[in-house]
């Protein structure tokens, strides 16, 4: 993982965010096999030992990616939602918040979707995302807990929900007019809190 000591310089992360916003680019458009190292140093205007110098390998730097467009996507779905009471309404604030960022942002949902199960991605980085994942999984155990959602695993629970997330982004990314149709989205919200809520 990607650790600073002290303070660090605007030129260091300058350079950290072009290493990431290159990497995204050739990821998410040649494959993780097809995009050498030296490739994207030469699109991120900096050396190869350079990338080199911030990420030890490959795989070092996309699980670094991995858990930065995470962490990205977390918080701008979960921004304010702490003044939201209801259980359900707080389940479609972080549905609708989380379309919205993966429709401003199809790269870094590609990515995510792309990666979440790839084998490059380390035991350490999956101990990260389960930390990050806590506010989804809480959430879900309060609405066992309060019999609103179904008494299964939350785990599984998570994993229904998230594929049923990503099906929806995918569909709305072929079909964008959709996103614009509130009717639409209220009926497809309503078909993703069926499945959850309890009977």
């Amino acid at each position: 993982m990607l650790y600073f000591c002290g303070v660090i310089s605007q030129s260091i992360m300058e350079k950290v965010d072009k290493i990431f916003e290159a990497a995204l680019s050739l990821f998410t458009t040649k494959g993780f096999h097809g995009t050498p190292t030296s490739e994207i140093a030469k699109t991120a205007g900096v050396a190869n030992g350079t990338l080199f110098h911030y990420f030890k390998t490959k795989e070092d730097l996309i699980n670094n990616l991995y858990l930065k467009v995470k962490n990205e996507m977390v918080e701008e779905s979960t921004k304010g939602i702490e003044k939201i009471e209801s259980l359900k309404l707080k389940l479609e604030y972080l549905w609708s918040k989380t379309i919205h960022w993966a429709m401003t942002n199809p790269q870094k949902i590609f990515f995510i979707q792309q990666y979440m199960y790839s084998p490059y991605i380390t035991s350490n980085t999956q101990e990260e995302v389960d930390k990050i994942k806590e506010v989804y999984t809480d959430l879900i155990q309060e609405g066992i807990n309060n019999h609103e959602i179904k008494e299964i695993p939350v785990e599984l629970i998570y994993n229904i929900a998230t594929q049923q997330l990503f099906g929806m982004i995918q569909y709305l990314v072929v079909n964008p007019e959709k996103y614009h149709d509130s009717e639409f989205m209220n009926i497809a919200f309503n078909l993703f809190y069926d499945i959850l809520k309890k009977n």
